[in-house]
């Protein structure tokens, strides 16, 4: 059984991320960013507010636009992903071997 709380999803590390561009006087709006790295605005949106996961090819392209870590990002959202099928019913699987 996985002991673990709710995750962050990778889109939290992409919000903050551009929280602090902004900060910094560099701001880039989601419209920008989407343009950027050739997806919708409306598919960066959903994956900022944890709607949708963060692929691997979205991961590298945020990587090519941001410098963000694919590695972290796919670290992050992966972790968010096994809890989240981890909350959800499934059937009960017998184990071929008794782990000790």
């Amino acid at each position: 059984m996985m002991t673990m709380y709710n995750p962050a999803h990778a889109g939290e590390l992409v919000s903050e991320w551009l929280d602090g561009l902004k900060e910094e006087g560099q701001a880039i709006t989601v419209t920008e960013l989407a343009d950027r790295i050739k997806v919708t605005r409306t598919l960066l949106s959903r994956i900022i507010h944890g709607k949708a996961p963060v692929s691997a090819d979205i991961a590298l392209r945020l990587h090519d636009a941001l410098g963000i870590s694919a590695d972290l990002l796919m670290r992050v959202q992966s972790k968010h992903s096994l809890w989240v099928e981890s909350q959800k019913q499934r059937p009960e699987i017998k184990p071929f071997f008794i782990s000790c």
